[in-house]
């Protein structure tokens, strides 16, 4: 009896080890996933430069991976080659260079549309009105922006604040043109911006402009970076000197070469 016992306490053990072993492998799959940065994804690169206007040939790409957390939805993926080939470039592109869907002019099916360029999971959204003008004449497709809500704060007939709503968008369209654009080419000129944005961005978007101003911040298009926790700002942030100082203290001037 006591034999039978122990055969079943050292049958208990060697499982329980078996267990832990098999937990712990998992584990360490799992940490070294994370820290490569997820399971790679097949996307087109290019293989040599081509120039603007040129249709895309399969000579011209070559299959690479990345790292899934590193993705943008605008990144071509590897099964999408079909849908690119004989589309013609928007802007030249250099060897080497992760091919995105904001550098296809349009689709060989379809020459005229725009939803073409919207990749597939995601929404393109218009705004317009205010003081869009001036920043749009400096905007082009393919820049990256913030968005800042200005609006009576509930509950407060007196009190306007303007925050931080969505950063890091990507401009799909300036006006009706959704093409790239040299920089030696003429201002645009137009108050309406068309936004890369998901589903419940564009439902924050339209909700936020029923009764509040929006204002769009133009950043270095690779700065990708979400500045969390921003706080509000309100009228005694422009008006008291030492929260003035504070914000003044917190800016960091990037030398613009």
């Amino acid at each position: 009896m006591e034999a039978s016992m122990n055969r079943v306490a050292l049958l208990a053990s060697v499982a329980t080890a078996a267990l832990g072993f098999v937990l712990l492998a998992i584990y360490v799959r799992q940490f070294q996933r994370d820290v490569r940065g997820g399971d790679p994804v097949e996307l087109l690169t290019m293989r040599q430069d081509v120039a603007v206007g040129m249709p895309l040939t399969e000579q011209m790409l070559v299959v690479r991976t990345l790292p899934e957390n590193y993705l943008e939805n605008r990144q071509v993926l590897a099964s999408d080659l079909p849908r690119v080939l004989g589309v013609r470039t928007s802007i030249g592109l250099e060897a080497n260079q992760t091919l995105l869907w904001t550098d296809l002019a349009t689709t060989r099916n379809d020459r005229g549309s725009f939803s073409n360029r919207i990749p597939r999971g995601m929404r393109a959204m218009s705004v317009t009105g205010g003081d869009r003008r001036a920043i749009s004449n400096l905007m082009r497709p393919g820049d990256r922006v913030d968005v800042l809500l200005t609006k009576a704060k509930p509950g407060s007939e007196a009190k306007v604040v303007t925050l931080p709503l969505l950063q890091n968008l990507l401009v799909l369209a300036v006006g009706s043109s959704f093409g790239a654009t040299d920089q030696d080419v003429s201002p645009i000129g137009s108050d309406s911006v068309t936004l890369l944005v998901t589903i419940d961005q564009a439902s924050l978007l339209a909700q936020a402009r029923r009764d509040g101003t929006l204002s769009i911040v133009l950043r270095n298009q690779d700065d990708l970076a979400i500045n969390e926790g921003l706080a509000e700002t309100d009228d005694s942030d422009v008006l008291e000197r030492e929260k003035r100082a504070r914000r003044q203290r917190r800016l960091r001037i990037e030398r613009v070469h």
